[in-house]
C-alpha cells in the first residue's frame, strides 16, 4: 500500500483561479486541504504540507508563512516571492500543468526547490538573481538603501514608495537583503547588519 501523497492549501486572489488549482491538483492525487484568500490565510486549523499559492497573492500576504510553497505565476512577482523563502519553494510559470504542479509539490514537500529552465535563463540573461540564504555578497547602493528603510521598521509599501520603486520589486530587495546577510527575518538582518557596520548602531 503507497504511502499518501502531501497536503496542500491552496491561496489565490480570484475564486475561479482557487477552483483550477484545486482541480488540478485533485486530478493528480493530491488532497486540498482548503483553498483560501491572501486576506482569509488563516492556516492554523488546517492539516496540510505545502501551500499552492498565485504568485501575486503570494506577495500580499503582511507575514509569509514558514512552510514549503508552490509558487505559479510570472517574472517579478515569482522572482520576489521566491527570493524571500528560508524553506522548500518552487516557481512554475502560469501556463504549467497538472503534471508539472503535482511534481514541484512532492518536490519541496521532500524538501527541494524547483523552478522552470527559462527562469534559469532569465537569470542568465540578467533578471534579478536569487542568492542562497547565507550566502555573503556584498550589498548593492539600492540594497543599502532599503536596508535603512527596513532599520526604520518601514513595510514593502513604504519603502516602495520613498524609493520610487512597485511594492513587488521593493519586496525582491528586502529579500535579497535578507539572503545575502543570512538573516531569517528583517529584525535579523538589522541586528546582523548593525554588527557588521553596515548600519549606525
Amino acid at each position: 500500500m503507497s504511502e499518501p501523497g502531501p497536503s496542500v492549501v491552496v491561496v489565490a486572489r480570484s475564486p475561479a483561479v482557487r477552483a483550477g488549482l484545486r482541480a488540478l491538483l485533485e486530478g493528480r492525487g493530491i488532497s486540498v486541504a482548503g483553498d483560501l484568500a491572501p486576506a482569509d490565510l488563516d492556516l492554523s486549523p488546517l492539516p496540510f504540507d505545502v501551500i499552492v499559492a498565485e504568485a501575486t497573492a503570494f506577495a500580499d500576504l503582511d507575514v509569509v508563512p514558514d512552510v514549503p510553497a508552490v509558487l505559479v505565476g510570472d517574472d517579478d512577482d515569482a522572482f520576489a516571492a521566491f527570493a524571500e523563502r528560508p524553506v522548500p519553494r518552487a516557481i512554475l510559470g502560469a501556463e504549467s500543468g497538472p503534471a508539472e504542479l503535482a511534481a514541484a509539490v512532492h518536490a519541496v514537500a521532500a524538501g527541494l526547490a524547483v523552478f522552470e529552465p527559462r527562469m534559469l535563463r532569465g537569470l542568465a540573461a540578467g533578471a534579478p538573481p536569487l542568492v542562497a540564504a547565507g550566502t555573503s555578497g556584498e550589498l548593492t547602493p539600492r540594497e543599502r538603501e532599503v536596508l535603512a528603510l527596513m532599520a526604520a521598521g518601514l513595510p514593502n509599501k513604504t519603502i516602495a514608495l520613498r524609493l520610487g520603486i512597485s511594492e513587488h520589486t521593493a519586496k525582491f530587495h528586502v529579500g535579497t537583503v535578507l539572503a545575502k546577510l543570512g538573516a531569517a527575518s528583517r529584525t535579523e538582518a538589522v541586528m546582523t547588519a548593525a554588527r557588521r557596520g553596515l548600519l549606525p548602531l
